[in-house]
Parts: C-alpha cells; sequence; structure tokens
C-alpha cells in the first residue's frame, strides 16, 4: 500500500512539473496570437492555445486526483443510479460521437481540390477530439460494466 502511495504521489508531482512547464508554453501562445493580428493563421493558433489551456488544466486535475484517490477506481455507479440507464446514456453519447467523426470525414472529402487547407485541418481535429471522447466513453463503459 505505502508502495502504491509513493508512486502515486511520484505521478501526481511529474503531472504537476509537466503543468509548470506548460504553462511557460502557454505564454508563447498567448505572445503569438497577439503578434499575428486578425489572420487565418490566429484563428489556428487560438484554437491551439484553447486545447494547451485545457491540457494544463487536465496536468493539474490528474495530480490532484491521484492525491485524493486511493488507487482504486471503485464503483462507476452511484448508490441508487441504474447501470442499464448509464450504459444506454454512454452509448448513445458514443453515437453521437460516431456520427461527428463521419460528417467531418464526409466533409473533408467535399473539400479536396478547393484549397480549404485551414477548414480541412479543423475538420480532421473536431473529427480527432470525438475519436477522443468516444475512447473515453469506452473506457466508462467498462468501468459501468465492472
Amino acid at each position: 500500500m505505502a508502495q502504491n502511495t509513493k508512486m502515486r504521489e511520484s505521478l501526481a508531482a511529474t503531472f504537476e512539473r509537466h503543468a509548470e512547464e506548460e504553462g511557460k508554453i502557454l505564454a508563447q501562445y498567448r505572445t503569438l496570437v497577439e503578434k499575428l493580428g486578425d489572420s487565418p493563421a490566429r484563428f489556428l493558433i487560438k484554437l491551439i492555445l484553447t486545447e494547451e489551456e485545457l491540457h494544463h488544466e487536465l496536468l493539474r486535475a490528474t495530480a490532484k486526483w491521484l492525491r485524493e484517490h486511493s488507487g482504486a477506481e471503485g464503483n462507476a455507479i452511484p448508490p441508487g443510479a441504474s447501470a442499464e440507464e448509464l450504459l444506454r446514456r454512454t452509448e448513445q453519447l458514443q453515437h453521437h460521437e460516431k456520427e461527428t467523426i463521419e460528417a467531418c470525414r464526409s466533409l473533408q472529402s467535399d473539400l479536396l481540390g478547393t484549397g480549404g487547407e485551414l477548414l480541412s485541418s479543423v475538420l480532421d481535429i473536431m473529427a480527432m477530439d470525438s475519436e477522443k471522447h468516444h475512447r473515453l466513453l469506452t473506457t466508462v463503459q467498462k468501468m459501468i460494466k465492472g
């Protein structure tokens, strides 16, 4: 048990160090956004900045979670909740994510040859985000099923 606690604290500290470094990168992105004016490149850098801010928060939240939880993931189903309902809702959300992925890929195909590199890139990251969400929902399903 002490070994597990030590390992979790080490991981938490690693996440926090990375968050501190990421804080320096955030400042660089903010400077670049300011220097790009109202250009299409600014739009893309602002998208990156938004995600980097989310990563920064994710690192800090993960460190906090590691310190506050014993390591056992525990029961994903709160008392009084229905596993069937939770699974149904999770599957609905997965279906939505799959539809988003398909819609983004379809729109990307429509843009081929139009020189729409900016829009194609945005659609690509939207599809990747939905793939990430689908992956996380799969983990939630496994946790609910036990």
